[in-house]
């Protein structure tokens, strides 16, 4: 009896040594959009399958969603759901993540909003404003931080 509880205390130990947690931040940044049908999955578990809201608020900290994982390497799919937009990342998760995933869009500027760009630009187009003119093309961003965000 004694070696047995031995035992499962150190299935217990290292079991819990093994966990790590994947934290998703889920927005939508596309005022265009201003609801889009986001899906998040994990390991094929889908964990986020709702519609996300602009909010206009930075960081937007609406959507969030806590998964308990074991240490190794996870595939996450982030993904627009009924659509073509999918983003698949395999993260090595050795300590806790905190992961942002976005959706961007930004349709490009109508007549009048073109000539208040080239009045404060002075008609020149380059690198630093060009998508302003252009818009986006629908995207899904993703960037993972090793540390715990400061929200202050």
């Amino acid at each position: 009896m004694k070696k047995l509880l031995t035992f499962t205390f150190l299935i217990l130990l290292f079991s819990c040594e093994s966990k790590v947690n994947g934290i998703f931040y889920i927005s939508n940044g596309s005022q265009e959009q201003t609801e889009i049908p986001l899906r998040l999955i994990v390991d094929n578990d889908t964990i986020f399958d709702q519609n996300a809201k602009y909010t206009n608020i930075a960081p937007d900290l609406q959507y969030i969603e806590n998964k308990k994982l074991t240490k190794g390497k996870h595939e996450i799919i982030f993904e627009v759901a009924n659509s073509d937009l999918k983003r698949t990342e395999n993260v090595e998760f050795e300590k806790d993540k905190w992961i942002f995933l976005s959706y961007e869009f930004k349709k490009p500027a109508d007549s009048i909003r073109k000539a208040e760009l080239d009045k404060s630009f002075g008609g020149i187009k380059d690198s630093t404003n060009l998508f302003l003119y252009n818009g986006r093309k629908p995207s899904l961003t993703f960037h993972i931080m090793e540390n715990e965000p400061i929200h202050q």
